[in-house]
């Protein structure tokens, strides 16, 4: 061969290498501006952006912990399997479908006929090398799968099914984007909207919003709310239909980023229309967010809260006339309040209002207290004064404004309800923020001016606040307040728990309509809470999810009264000597003393300067059948009257602190009361009732530190006063002489008191030692009878009590876990035994005569539990409750007893014993 032709047959072969080479490369080209938003069809009412859907599949499948709680509802269920088998199934578990969930997804949802729904899924492909490789898995038709494929236009769609499982998917390609969907329709949607000239990023408003979304988010979710009506129709019944129309108020779009936490999701975006628009954002242009104050009267029971918050009125005003006249609401606006027949002109009126208006108002449903009936609905608004409004109202109309009824809860307590058809004014002005508002009758809480459907539901709310029972106080709401700023222009809260209530007969959905079991889960989830807050022309959205797995339900009270702070000590059941029915006093750690009503309220409340040491002691001071309150702490001897003032020359300073709780004794029953008090110098003390030092008293000083009450005993014709230290025990006389030398030196249990037993006529006074013995002190001689009981040296607590109307008194003793119970021979009769730590102490309660319980507390589980005298639980026991409780009659019209005990939340309880 010649060296011309050898030559040219090189030059052809370079040629077709560089020309493979350059036809092979150019097929692996970068895919270029392959935003996966082109493909989605505008049509969309929803579209979610995952950046690293793998990242969110570990997220959900490792770290929150709400996975397991949801599993009850089907639809979460099937979702959580999906995702295992992404992660787990081998089916799956290729190098195709790993790369595809370590790229970003976007899910569209799109409307498929008459009420349904169906989600697109879009990629983004980098180049031609990622596209050959799903080419060449969907063509290979191989292994698990089935796949077939049809031309559609010059595309190919893919209809790939899983052999030996239901239901398909299709998919397609096209310059760089792969879109996949149960549905083959909309696919072909998907390429056409790619060979359109127009897609969402040409949208002024979604455009404007896609350049606020955040890349370090779990996921990015787009609303258009013109569609979402139609998209929530599909899970609602038709009745709602109509009122699913609002959404189209709110926004054109909004865009927020969703973060997954173990205990939350959070959310935060904004919300964008067009300016020409009567949307949300009109209303709030220019108006300062504003921090609020209206959950103080807010019922702890609010399920649904919808609550706006602003800076001036007269701003306020103006945006919702500007809202009305773009909306062409203001016409009808005009003969609305042309109906209401005011005196003055309408912008007269209308300035008023809204000058009245201080800077809050609300719209909320509180569960019903009628099962049968719907949730009470309630209008709220914050008002310069009641008195302010009262005459604004009075100037509108040439007739005066009476009550047409009262709540009252008691002789002190007298709140008017009104009723006029004048006051629908405050409704009207503000129906376009509240549109459902109740307008039929009103009260005042304050300055709040609070709308409602009856004078029942006034009441209610009435009544709550009075029990400080409102979303301030409420533990729960304060640890979900603090996940959002401290300033709004809305905020929207919804109890997820109550969603049955909320939305009656809404539709089949689970979440709308669920089962015990799901019920049960949704109980675990605080709620949703969204705070908008104006931002030029964008509104930012704040909101959260949150989960409160150690929420429980409301226990099942009389009623609950909110104190500042939780109790402390035992509550005691007073004598009011007015209507000789009973009130309840107690003191909080911030040391408040407070008299509280048989209805729960609060009727005064004094703060201390310190713990009250033992109990409260009613005295008739005056001996007129006036009763006062006489108690100690350290430093001070109170005396208080029944309004909570210092009785003359009260309280008494002590100049030495004060050891144990005073003992109050009348010998003679005849009004001559002695205060006894062992002090830090280890002397004991005795006052008359004026708060002198009684000189006749003249006991020597103890060899160690009392710290229980001194007691006070008459047997067989002699007075004696019995105490202890932790070295040995006293038996004096009135005088502080010895009258009984205690023939033994045990230690008396710092938790056990003495008592008066008769043993063949001989009285006796019992109380166990250190080691747990039974210790018999023979008053007639000072000999000492040990009895083993327990035989340990572990904590406990001992109390003697006839629980059987046998011969003698039984033994209770309380230790950490268990409550034993003794007869007077020393044989165990009963032992129950409870998971906690009880506290060292125990009260018995009286039910008749031949019906004795045993009350004790556990302080690990916050529980009370009250003991029947064979050693069973009272029916409906253990209940919550955080304190030692009494129990008794409230009032003398009462035919079953109330409890009363300390509550979580800083609440006291008043259960019903049944």
């Amino acid at each position: 061969m010649s060296r011309k032709i050898i030559t040219i047959v090189w030059v052809v072969i370079l040629i077709g290498l560089l020309a493979f080479t350059y036809f092979y490369f150019s097929t692996l080209k970068n895919f270029k501006n392959n935003q996966t938003i082109k493909a989605v069809p505008t049509d969309a009412s929803l579209i979610i952006q995952v950046q690293n859907p793998q990242d969110v599949i570990n997220i959900i499948l490792n770290d929150v912990n709400y996975r397991e709680t949801l599993i009850p509802f089907a639809n979460f269920t099937i979702f959580n399997q999906n995702l295992n088998s992404l992660q787990n199934d081998s089916v799956y578990n290729n190098g195709l479908v790993r790369s595809l969930l370590s790229k970003s997804l976007t899910i569209s949802l799109h409307p498929l006929g008459k009420d349904n729904l169906c989600p697109l899924f879009t990629y983004a492909l980098n180049n031609q090398a990622e596209e050959n490789k799903i080419l060449a898995f969907l063509d290979e038709s191989k292994g698990h799968w089935i796949i077939d494929k049809r031309k559609y236009n010059s595309s190919n769609i893919y209809s790939i099914k899983l052999k030996g499982r239901q239901g398909q998917v299709f998919a397609s390609m096209y310059r760089g984007f792969l879109m996949a969907s149960s549905s083959s329709l909309l696919v072909e949607n998907a390429l056409r909207q790619l060979r359109a000239e127009f897609s969402l990023l040409e949208d002024p408003t979604f455009s404007k919003l896609f350049k606020t979304s955040g890349n370090n988010s779990d996921a990015n979710i787009f609303i258009n709310f013109d569609k979402l009506p139609g998209t929530l129709s599909s899970v609602f019944n038709s009745k709602y239909k109509s009122k699913l129309l609002f959404f189209k108020n709110i926004a054109n779009w909004g865009e927020v980023d969703i973060n997954l936490n173990d205990n939350h999701i959070l959310i935060n975006g904004f919300l964008y229309s067009a300016s020409n628009e009567a949307k949300l954002n009109t209303l709030f242009e220019g108006i300062n967010a504003s921090s609020t104050e209206i959950n103080k009267v807010i019922p702890d029971n609010a399920n649904f809260v919808l609550s706006y918050s602003f800076d001036y009125g007269y701003k306020l005003q103006d945006r919702l006339m500007t809202y009305l006249k773009q909306s062409n609401q203001y016409e009808k606006h005009t003969i609305d309040f042309s109906k209401l027949q005011l005196r003055g002109k309408q912008n007269e009126v209308e300035e008023n209002i809204f000058d009245l208006i201080d800077k809050e108002f609300a719209y909320i449903t509180c569960n019903s207290t009628d099962v049968a009936a719907s949730d009470d609905k309630f209008l709220i608004i914050k008002t310069q004064s009641k008195s302010k409004t009262l005459k604004l109202l009075g100037d509108f109309s040439t007739e005066e404004l009476t009550p047409v009824t009262y709540y009252q809860l008691d002789a002190q307590t007298k709140h008017p309800i009104y009723r006029t058809q004048l006051s629908a004014v405050f409704p009207l002005m503000l129906r376009t923020y509240c549109p459902d508002a109740p307008q039929s009758y009103f009260a005042f809480i304050d300055n709040y001016l609070i709308f409602a459907d009856s004078p029942k539901q006034l009441g209610s709310i009435i009544y709550a606040n009075i029990l400080n029972k409102t979303l301030e106080n409420s533990k729960y709401h304060k640890e979900f307040s603090n996940m959002f700023a401290d300033k709004e222009n809305v905020f929207v809260y919804c109890d997820f728990s109550k969603v049955k209530n909320l939305l009656p007969d809404a539709g089949n959905f689970e979440f709308l309509n669920p089962n015990e079991s799901q019920q049960e889960a949704l109980n675990k989830f605080y709620g949703l809470g969204i705070q908008l807050t104006a931002a030029k022309e964008l509104l930012y959205v704040n909101a959260c999810i949150e989960y409160m797995p150690e929420r429980q339900g409301e226990p099942e009270t009389v009623w609950q009264s909110g104190l500042d702070s939780t109790i402390i000590g035992k509550p005691s059941l007073m004598i009011n000597h007015y209507t000789r029915e009973r009130e309840i006093m107690v003191q909080d750690k911030l040391n408040m003393l407070y008299l509280i009503s048989n209805s729960g309220r609060i009727l005064w409340k004094k703060r201390l300067g310190e713990a009250i040491l033992g109990e409260v002691i009613q005295i008739d001071f005056y001996r007129n059948n006036k009763l006062q309150y006489l108690f100690n702490t350290a430093d001070k001897i109170y005396l208080l009257d029944r309004n909570g003032n210092h009785v003359d020359k009260y309280p008494v300073e002590l100049t030495i602190k004060a050891t144990n709780p005073m003992a109050v004794f009348d010998y003679d029953n005849n009004g001559d009361y002695r205060i006894f008090l062992a002090c830090a110098n280890k002397n004991t003390y005795v006052y008359d009732k004026t708060g002198k030092l009684v000189t006749g008293w003249d006991a020597r000083s103890t060899e160690g530190i009392v710290t229980q009450a001194l007691q006070h005993f008459r047997a067989q014709g002699n007075d004696y006063i019995v105490f202890s230290d932790d070295k040995r025990n006293y038996i004096l006389n009135r005088r502080g002489e010895e009258r009984v030398s205690v023939k033994s030196n045990f230690v008396r249990n710092p938790n056990s008191s003495f008592y008066l037993i008769y043993k063949e006529n001989t009285a006796y006074l019992s109380t166990t030692d250190t080691q747990g013995n039974l210790q018999l002190i023979n008053l007639s001689n000072g000999n000492c009878a040990q009895q083993t009981l327990l035989n340990s040296s572990q904590e406990h607590y001992y109390m003697a009590y006839d629980m059987n109307n046998n011969e003698g008194a039984e033994s209770i003793i309380v230790q950490q876990d268990k409550v034993l119970v003794f007869s007077a021979g020393g044989k165990k009769l009963f032992e129950v035994k409870i998971e906690g730590n009880l506290l060292p102490m125990a009260d018995t309660y009286l039910f008749s005569n031949s019906n004795k319980k045993i009350g004790v507390f556990d302080t690990q589980n916050n529980k009370i539990y009250l003991i029947n005298n064979d050693g069973t639980l009272y029916k409906n026991f253990p209940l919550r409750g955080k304190s030692r409780f009494s129990i008794g009659f409230l009032n003398q019209e009462s035919t079953r007893f109330n409890l009363i005990v300390g509550g979580e939340s800083n609440y006291l309880y008043n259960y019903e014993v049944k």
